[in-house]
């Protein structure tokens, strides 16, 4: 009998609130998984969107070509789930009830396996609103049949992408367990994986956690020249004085001031900062290739695994063989992906590189990037020009992707663009055509989702 999978995907999840010396979130049971398991330091996702990475991680395939359309889960002949389900695996899980999702549908054995995205202001079903209580009961349905596959899909932290506070987390919501909303959630998160695990037997199950992006968490400093106050009271003061007749014409002298006061302020405030505490003061800036939106946690636990970390860049696409090498399955199939079972910390020349690809929502998109990355570099530009909008990172000297080094670096730009040419040449496009009517569904989801402004 073949071990038992269970797959979390935590939405918009972010490698350095998952692990490290730099989180201010409280994850004992996280950490206790990590210190059990193989842990990837340096997972990246292809996109810093959803659909697309779900793309990859199921077809461990990197998704090339027009990204417009790119906006539904397209699972090939020899998906992930397609190749369990023909050595014997049953598929269960719970899933957002969204249209891009439409296509696991058919796969998933248990009847009650989406959650819906609840009209209004109120978020989808989260681990803290009852979540939690639906995993646990499918984890334990007597109706399941072993060996089993689980997805379940976490949408805790997504509320944030669109500025809503987390729901149902107010006993977490306190600097012990977090500077910010984003790393108190993470900490609610860990609370309820810790009792949907007491229901898991490691011993015959293989658990991986993931995500499928990473966030932008929000940065927030004081403005230098903080006068909005005293201009608002100056302004209610003077129409005292005007006439009733001149009350337009003054809100639009005022309106201008204030406007000006506005742009000021936002200049100042940005004097100082780096390039990424720019980024994250940026509300508007949701969709790039820096790596606080790309970088996510990977981690595989159970069955008979060695614990240890690897320190190298590994990606999406080496999630599929790494599942059925450590259920011991070979597979015979063509993927891009390779298994970290038996991955060293050494760093070569001939290192996997790993495909970027941004995930814009509109066609023809200004916003529509490409690149690669290694362990050492970054490099992305416009999707459509080689020589438009270039960005080349020094990943081990500049983490944060502060400094823009393309200047005096144009061998290695050359080698990332070669790299890049090849890995779009060797990879098949999915057809992910859309049909008027699914472009207009899933454009007014993925808006409500917080993806489209």
């Amino acid at each position: 009998m073949y071990p038992n999978i269970i797959f979390f995907l935590i939405d918009g999840l972010r490698a350095d609130q998952f692990y490290g010396n730099n989180r201010t979130c409280k994850t004992p049971n996280i950490d206790s998984l990590i210190k059990s398991g193989i842990y990837c330091e340096q997972a990246v996702s292809s996109t810093d969107g959803t659909i697309i990475s779900l793309n990859t991680i199921f077809n461990s395939n990197f998704q090339v070509g027009n990204a417009a359309n790119y906006q539904k889960l397209v699972l090939n002949q020899n998906n992930l789930i397609d190749v369990l389900k023909k050595n014997g695996y049953h598929i269960y899980g719970i899933f957002p009830n969204l249209t891009p999702f439409n296509s696991l549908q058919q796969y998933f054995e248990n009847e009650k396996n989406s959650f819906e995205w609840i009209e209004g202001n109120e978020p989808p079903e989260t681990l803290s609103t009852g979540l939690a209580e639906r995993i646990t009961r499918v984890l334990e349905s007597t109706e399941k049949q072993e060996p089993y596959f689980c997805y379940f899909h976490i949408f805790d932290l997504h509320p944030l992408r669109e500025g809503k506070k987390s729901i149902g987390i107010e006993k977490f919501d306190d600097e012990e367990f977090g500077s910010s909303m984003y790393a108190r959630t993470v900490s609610s998160i860990d609370h309820w994986l810790g009792n949907i695990l007491k229901k898991i037997d490691l011993e015959k199950t293989l658990l991986v956690i993931t995500s499928d992006h990473g966030e932008r968490i929000p940065f927030e400093n004081k403005s230098h020249l903080d006068f909005q106050p005293e201009f608002d009271s100056a302004v209610k003061a003077g129409r005292k004085y005007l006439p009733r007749s001149l009350h337009t014409v003054g809100g639009k002298f005022s309106g201008k001031v204030k406007n000006t006061i506005g742009r000021v302020k936002q200049s100042s405030t940005n004097v100082g900062l780096t390039s990424y505490q720019k980024r994250s003061r940026d509300p508007y800036f949701t969709l790039s290739l820096y790596d606080e939106l790309i970088r996510v946690p990977l981690l595989f636990v159970g069955t008979s695994i060695k614990p240890r970390i690897i320190t190298k860049q590994v990606r999406h696409v080496d999630i599929f063989p790494t599942i059925f090498d450590l259920i011991d399955i070979p597979l015979d199939i063509k993927i891009s992906g390779k298994s970290l079972v038996s991955a060293t910390n050494e760093i070569s020349e001939e290192e996997e590189s790993n495909y970027l690809h941004t995930m814009p929502f509109q066609k023809e998109s200004t916003s529509d990037r490409i690149g690669i990355r290694t362990s050492k570099y970054k490099y992305f530009r416009n999707s459509e020009n080689p020589k438009k909008d270039i960005h080349l990172y020094d990943l081990e000297n500049d983490i944060y992707e502060n400094n823009n080094i393309l200047k005096n670096n144009l061998p290695i730009i050359e080698k990332m663009e070669k790299l890049l040419q090849n890995m779009q040449n060797d990879t098949l496009e999915l057809d992910n055509t859309l049909s008027k009517e699914e472009e207009e569904k899933i454009s007014k989801e993925l808006r409500k989702l917080g993806y489209i402004k």
